[in-house]
């Protein structure tokens, strides 16, 4: 069963237009960025986890070159010899995940590659040794829930970036100590 869904949303895949490209979302240190994902079949179970919720890895330095964190599961693979260039997101071994910065040649599974990012951005981006990164499907995952009353001495700011001084705080989006904070 589980090879003919993972067959059907490949299929699904091929057949969407490079226009609606499936989008995975990566939020690390309060910033959420885009990744344009592969068609192949490790994407497709990629996508399947991820329907379920978002995903937190802990990423590492590597060489130099890269941010590696392992995945919670083993995704198929279809590794082929390459270069992995600054930008590119592959799986390596079935399970772990690496974001290049830098690059290497060894055997991968392209995942895909972040959108519009340079070098300098990326390792910015991905700071700190291990770094969490979330991966969702869409673009709420940076975004913590917490009840109105947790919040009573922090600094808090709306969307636009001025500070809020009401208390308690309405139902909304807000920035609180530098995170997307969403009151309910």
């Amino acid at each position: 069963m589980k090879k003919i869904i993972l067959a059907l949303i490949i299929t699904l895949m091929a057949s969407c237009s490079v226009n609606s490209q499936v989008k995975l979302y990566l939020t690390a240190n309060g910033v959420t960025k885009t990744a344009t994902l592969v068609q192949n079949e490790a994407t497709a179970e990629l996508i399947s986890l991820l329907e379920k919720g978002p995903l937190t890895i802990s990423m590492t330095e590597n060489g130099g070159f890269e941010k590696v964190g392992n995945l919670p599961q083993s995704l198929p693979t279809s590794d082929v010899r390459q270069t992995a260039q600054s930008g590119d997101i592959m799986l390596y071994i079935g399970n772990v995940m690496c974001i290049f910065y830098g690059s290497n040649t060894w055997a991968y599974t392209k995942l895909g590659t972040l959108d519009n990012m340079s070098t300098a951005e990326i390792k910015e981006f991905l700071s700190g040794n291990p770094v969490e990164v979330i991966l969702s499907l869409g673009d709420d995952a940076g975004i913590e829930e917490i009840k109105a009353s947790e919040i009573l001495t922090e600094k808090v700011f709306d969307l636009t970036g001025n500070i809020v001084r009401q208390r308690p705080l309405g139902k909304g989006l807000y920035i609180v100590e530098g995170k997307k904070t969403l009151i309910k």
